[in-house]
């Protein structure tokens, strides 16, 4: 709708307001006799609302300056104070209040609280606004200015407005803009043109002329409960206009900038992706900022460039902010080193949610109170002295110090005091890492140098080429009894056991399948091929119960043969385990290998291909994988060969990760990924999501000895 239109020889013309200048616009159209009536009855009843707002002001005055003349402008409705908010505000707008308060026009305007205290306080503070979007521009009197509705307004604690009197002592005369820091003048045409006229460009300057640091986290889809949190979907402001991030490349140094941004500088700030609380509408603004962690806003980020991505709304950045202390403490354990989860937060007790809580959480829970040994999560019933039960979900990898170091979920669900998580903890490590070595030779991991099996000297390839029979002797493949189908890949730890992907399991009744070891050749049996029936399976107890494929492993037990297990030779080995505090950053020379095919429409290879890959920020993964932060969890580890189009494809699920830490047993290879889920087929999309089996190990030992005990 047109702020002003006119009628000329029966056409209507409209005139827009800007800043600098006024602009007739061409006939718009030739409206009938009941039209016109319409467009003036209705120009007049808008006209009539948006005045009321600024006729209702009783008082205004100028805070937070160096005198009567400047300051924020303030106020006052039905004897309360409150705001201007700075969107729209300008030169006719200040010229407006200084006339108001006895003064000839303005010599500046400013905005962004220019005359107020950001502190993280105030930023976080809940600021009362009576007036937004007011325009000045047909009106030399305050209370003859339009805006919006009283009170109505989309402004943060910072918008606010204020002004700079003109006055005999002035630095420039009327109509003339003063440049900060020289004696230069100019006119106020030049103000926020695009054009840096001013010796230090005052005249373009960022808190004059953008929205800065106008941040907000809005349209939460669950309730925070936490005292000093906040969270939801992130908007930034731009050009008065608000609009959401795309979360590509958005990584936790951003967080914590925005965090910081709104007055959240201490505690979690941690990125959610793929609208995982909720999603925004109209404009998207900005995707990868790369901030370094430092800045105060967004808007100070290396790559920022405010500009519409090509990302939609599904991918709209959340972010879970918190700032008021944690502290720890067991009670109601056996010993001061056990007990039920309390975590005070905002100044308030309370129980720690048990889902989700597992070994990685309880690690960083004993480390926090002093305890660097072997560390059990578990769930408990329990209560809390204030009663309160904390409706978060820890997911930790287990490395971190802090549990503000670890990522969190969100649920929408309540968390009861059935469910709330206990934790015992030790100072003694590696008991569960010394059992499962027992059950393994001294040379796991170890392949055979191809190069002294073959007179034709065939060495090992990567990058998705047929490696040597030898290369990875723990492989095996699952297929069916009865045609031989490839259905899925797995690797074996020990005589009695292999490990594979719990999803595996879903596709052909576990009982159809037999374990193939020594495979290689699918069109024929070789020597040392052999397969075995499966005598008990542990699919894990929690698989796809939380989220999409989560904890995606499962232990096979092999039916012995004439007493004993696998039989191993040069090309049957198990690979070596992992170690409990194994950090994946300390990985390399990693390989993923099967024989799925090298398309979706493809068939199973008849030879396995391998592949060299790198692990990979988790991020990479979340931002891909179905469902984003949603259902990607510490379940998963992310790894992928991006450059030379590296990845898993139908058939090779079950598959290894296996990969070598320096000074570790002669460099053996250990299993520290599960082939689980990702883009299939799709080389260089995307890396794949494996399972991190650091975090099953305790799993698979109670698995393996209990099932020991029970037979023998």
């Amino acid at each position: 709708m047109c702020g002003n239109c006119v009628m000329l020889q029966d056409t209507w013309y409209c005139i827009i307001n800007k800043r600098k200048k006024k602009e007739i616009i061409m006939t718009i159209f030739q409206p009938s006799r009941l039209e016109i009536i319409g467009l003036v009855a209705l120009l007049l009843i808008s006209s009539v609302l948006s005045q009321t707002a600024t006729s209702r002001i009783q008082n205004l005055r100028l805070s937070g300056g160096n005198g009567a003349h400047e300051g924020n402008v303030e106020v006052q409705v039905d004897r309360t104070w409150g705001y201007i908010c700075d969107d729209g505000f300008g030169f006719a707008e200040a010229d407006a209040v200084c006339r108001e308060l006895g003064y000839t026009e303005a010599q500046t305007f400013t905005r962004n609280n220019h005359f107020g205290v950001n502190s993280p306080a105030w930023r976080r503070s809940t600021v009362k606004y009576w007036l937004d979007g007011v325009n000045c521009s047909q009106s030399s009197l305050f209370k003859d200015c339009v805006s919006r509705d009283l009170g109505k307004h989309e402004c943060t604690s910072t918008e606010i407005a204020g002004v700079v009197c003109l006055l005999e002592s002035s630095p420039c005369p009327a109509q003339q803009f003063p440049c900060v820091g020289s004696s230069t003048c100019l006119n106020r045409t030049s103000v926020c043109d695009g054009n840096a006229d001013c010796p230090d460009e005052s005249d373009e300057a960022e808190e004059l002329c953008q929205d800065v640091g106008v941040t907000s986290l809005l349209n939460t889809t669950v309730d925070i409960t936490i005292p000093g949190a906040t969270a939801g979907v992130l908007f930034v402001k731009h050009e008065a206009v608000w609009g959401t991030v795309c979360d590509d490349s958005f990584r936790d140094n951003d967080a914590k900038v925005v965090c910081r941004n709104l007055g959240y500088s201490e505690g979690w700030s941690v990125p959610f992706t793929r609208s995982y609380l909720g999603r925004g509408n109209g404009k998207i603004w900005l995707a990868e900022p790369r901030c370094t962690g430092d800045e105060e806003w967004l808007g100070q980020c290396p790559a920022t460039v405010f500009k519409t991505p090509t990302c939609g709304h599904s991918e709209d950045v959340s972010i879970f902010c918190y700032d008021g202390g944690l502290e720890l403490r067991l009670v109601g354990g056996s010993s001061p080193m056990s007990g039920r989860v309390e975590a005070r937060l905002g100044g308030e007790w309370g129980s720690v949610c048990g889902t989700h809580f597992d070994d990685y959480d309880a690690r960083v829970v004993c480390k926090m109170l002093g305890y660097n040994g072997d560390s059990l999560g578990s769930v408990g019933v329990g209560r809390a002295a204030s009663g309160n039960v904390w409706k978060l979900h820890l997911d930790c990898l287990g490395y971190e110090e802090h549990l503000q170091q670890c990522n969190i979920k969100l649920p929408n669900d309540t968390c009861h005091f059935t469910n709330i998580a206990s934790v015992t903890c030790s100072n003694e490590a590696g008991d569960i890492d010394r059992a499962l070595q027992s059950i393994q030779p001294a040379d796991c991991g170890q392949a055979e140098d191809a190069t002294q099996r073959f007179l034709t000297r065939l060495a090992k390839v990567r990058g998705g080429i047929n490696p040597s029979r030898f290369d990875a002797p723990w492989l095996v493949s699952l297929r069916t009894q009865t045609q031989g189908q490839l259905l899925c890949g797995g690797t074996i730890i020990s005589e009695y056991y292999v490990v594979t992907a719990g999803h595996c399991l879903r596709i052909q009744g576990p009982l159809s399948l037999v374990i193939r070891v020594g495979d290689y050749n699918a069109n024929y049996k070789e020597e040392e091929e052999e397969e075995y029936f499966i005598d008990k399976i542990w699919q894990h107890e929690e698989f796809d119960i939380l989220s999409f494929d989560n904890n995606d492993i499962a232990l096979l037990k092999v039916e012995p043969k004439n007493g004993r297990g696998i039989r191993f030779g040069p090309r049957v080995k198990p690979i070596c385990l992992p170690q409990l505090r194994d950090l994946y950053q300390d990985l390399e020379d990693c390989t993923i290998i099967g024989w799925g095919p090298t398309s979706n429409s493809g068939e199973p290879q008849t030879r396995p291909i391998e592949g060299k890959v790198s692990v990979l920020e988790d991020r990479q993964c979340e931002e891909t994988f179905l469902g984003g932060a949603r259902n990607f969890s510490s379940s998963f580890v992310c790894a992928g060969n991006l450059l030379d189009f590296v990845n898993s494809c139908n058939g090779d699920s079950g598959g290894p990760l296996a990969c070598q830490i320096k000074g570790r047993r002669n460099n053996a290879m250990s299993l520290y990924g599960i082939v689980s889920t990702g883009f299939s087929c799709k080389p260089g999309r995307s890396p794949d999501n494996l399972t991190r089996v650091t975090k099953y190990l305790r799993w698979i030992h109670d698995k393996v000895f209990n099932n020991l005990q029970s037979t023998g």
